[in-house]
């Protein structure tokens, strides 16, 4: 098995979870009403969890995302074409919202869109 398989052999597996983990398991949890509290895990445990939780079945589909971990404006690959995922958010949002889809969208640009279209669908 290989140790990218084998959290627990990390060399930081026993350092504070990273931001984005936190993020995850806290979006996660929500959606599927589990309790987790990411800052009383280490990396190798985050990583563990977010396993786990993947493979549990949702049970809130309204569970928020929540807030971007970095700013958009700063992302220095904010100006490449916006991901397939991105893209497909705008367009069930922008749907509900009443709104035309877009063709194509920058990073940033569907980044902050999503934002905009959660504000006013309540997604």
């Amino acid at each position: 098995m290989s140790q990218l398989n084998n959290p627990s052999q990390w060399t930081t597996g026993g350092d504070a979870p990273t931001d984005k983990q936190k993020s995850f398991i806290s979006t996660l949890a929500a959606s599927k009403n589990a309790s987790v509290d990411p800052d009383q895990l280490n990396k190798s445990e985050a990583s563990a969890k977010i396993n786990e939780l993947k493979n549990q079945p949702t049970q809130n589909a309204d569970a928020s995302a929540g807030q971007p971990i970095q700013d958009p404006n700063t992302w220095s690959t904010g100006d490449d074409k916006a991901t397939g995922k991105q893209m497909g958010y705008v367009a069930v949002m922008a749907k509900k919202a009443g709104e035309s889809v877009p063709n194509e969208m920058g990073k940033t640009e569907a980044s902050q869109k999503i934002e905009e279209l959660k504000g006013k669908t309540g997604m």
